[in-house]
């Protein structure tokens, strides 16, 4: 089996993650992240659903890793995916900062501006907290707004690099 070059002309900067093949259509290819090895290996493991004695169900690896399914284009269906392939996917570090600014900074930054008008206007704590709410809720209605964007341009949507080395994991590339 020979390494696919670069499929995609992704970000040369990107976060990358390894994912397997589990439904193949035509123009789609279903994809389940793999199990990092951090998971399941700490002295918690029995109480958080991840033991391996547990029937699947509600909690269960299989269930959460079901439940972690994407979907990313396949390219023409041209270079033969099969269902069980390892797959190096990736977003770029730009996009995820963009996502991360729209999520978290756009909400804060407004209800704390807001927060400081009013406090400057009025001086009452109150008066303030309620503020800080309605910029909060401003700051929502604008992060939603921009992930819309986000997602309607691509650039949230992860990218298929390249087929993964069989030795190949999350934290060795």
């Amino acid at each position: 089996m020979t390494q696919l070059p670069v499929i995609t002309n992704a970000a040369a900067r990107s976060v990358e993650g390894i994912a397997r093949v589990v439904r193949v259509t035509d123009d789609q290819l279903w994809l389940e992240p793999e199990q990092t090895t951090s998971c399941g290996h700490c002295s918690s493991s029995a109480s958080c659903g991840i033991d391996t004695r547990q029937a699947p169900g509600i909690g269960s690896v299989s269930s959460r890793l079901q439940a972690r399914r994407f979907v990313v284009d396949n390219p023409g269906g041209a270079l033969g995916f099969r269902e069980g392939d390892r797959l190096v996917v990736g977003v770029s570090e730009g996009s995820l900062l963009s996502a991360s600014l729209t999520a978290y900074g756009l909400p804060l930054a407004c209800a704390l501006t807001a927060g400081s008008i009013v406090q400057g206007l009025y001086g009452d704590d109150l008066t303030s907290l309620l503020g800080m709410a309605g910029g909060l809720v401003l700051g929502l209605l604008g992060a939603r707004f921009m992930a819309r964007r986000l997602a309607a341009r691509g650039d949230l949507a992860p990218h298929i690099l390249r087929r993964a080395r069989p030795d190949e994991t999350c934290g060795n590339t």
